[in-house]
């Protein structure tokens, strides 16, 4: 139950942790991509001989409409150096791509502190102390302390935006982190390689959803994640094993809990179910247009495999879908 929270997060907000996350350069997301090519250059005659699927990244689709091609890949908005190079059938599929389709492109779309300070701060004279409970607001005073950070001073900021704060505490202490997620190194070779990026949603509409959940709602979300902050680490890098390793099973059933759990029914909506029949729909757009080129689609995992998910969303329409990988 503790483990849900994190696990959309991560798998279904491309840039929040990044763009929440402080002051870390975006020199150091282009320094990761560089790595990543040296590393896939060295290594380059061992992936050669590596068949499909034996690599590291899961969750490719491929979908076909006349001349035009689009695979569907399922990321995570986290990572280290030693995801990469992914898989050979993803690298392929991505060098085959004319055009990329991200969530929305980090890196040049993420929003500026003050725009993300609007978003996050209470628009009347309410405070993050007032809102919640005291024994949460307690416990997550305790935590931020033992990170030598002083709640007090959040008083101004809604649960959402503190909840992000918290879950960028958890990376620092996982062998992961959002300057490494996979999302950035696709727009890196993308951008290296002069790919057309094409981004399906904004940063804005992505924060108008976190910052959009009534109060309540975000009470609910930021209490779980207070309860599970001690596992949340560990359980992070399990998620990060499960995507590298392909485990349908688990991004299938992460959801699941929710009404146990007595988050609103709101939460899932606006995270997942719009969001992805939105998706979809633009997807369908373009292969309907069968323009005869070749896409290349990565948003998180969660947003394929959860229902309704853009999978079933385009199989709704008539479309095959097929698992590559």
């Amino acid at each position: 139950m503790k483990k849900i929270l994190l696990a959309l997060f991560i798998f279904l907000f491309a840039g929040v942790l990044t763009a929440c996350g402080g002051d870390e350069d975006a020199a150091e997301t282009e320094d990761t991509a560089d790595e990543a090519a040296t590393e896939e250059e060295t290594a380059g005659e061992t992936d050669n001989e590596e068949e499909n699927g034996e690599g590291k990244g899961g969750f490719l689709w491929k979908v076909e409409s006349g001349d035009t091609e689009m695979y569907l890949q399922g990321t995570i908005h986290l990572g280290n150096d030693d995801f990469y190079p992914l898989d050979p059938a993803i690298e392929e599929a991505f060098d085959s791509a004319d055009i990329v389709l991200p969530e929305f492109n980090l890196l040049e779309e993420t929003p500026s502190q003050q725009e993300i300070l609007e978003y996050a701060t209470y628009v009347d004279d309410s405070t993050l102390e007032e809102e919640l409970p005291e024994e949460t607001y307690e416990e997550l005073a305790s935590i931020f302390e033992e990170n030598g950070l002083d709640l007090e001073t959040m008083n101004d900021f809604q649960p959402w935006f503190v909840e992000m704060m918290l879950l960028e505490l958890v990376t620092m202490t996982s062998d992961v982190d959002s300057q490494s997620a996979v999302d950035l190194y696709f727009l890196e070779k993308a951008t290296e390689e002069g790919k057309e990026i094409v981004s399906l949603e904004s940063a804005e509409e992505q924060f108008e959803v976190l910052s959009g959940y009534s109060m309540e709602t975000q009470i609910q979300t930021l209490e779980l994640a207070v309860e599970g902050y001690d596992e949340a680490a560990e359980e992070m890098e399990g998620l990060a094993d499960a995507w590298l390793e392909g485990n349908i099973e688990a991004m299938e059933t992460m959801s699941d809990g929710y009404e146990e759990a007595g988050i609103n029914d709101e939460y899932m909506e606006e995270l997942n179910d719009k969001r992805n029949i939105d998706m979809a729909n633009s997807l369908d757009e373009i292969l309907q247009e069968d323009s005869g080129q070749v896409y290349f689609v990565f948003v998180g995992t969660a947003h394929f495999t959860v229902d309704p998910s853009i999978i079933t969303e385009l199989e709704d329409k008539g479309y095959e879908v097929e698992h590559v990988y």
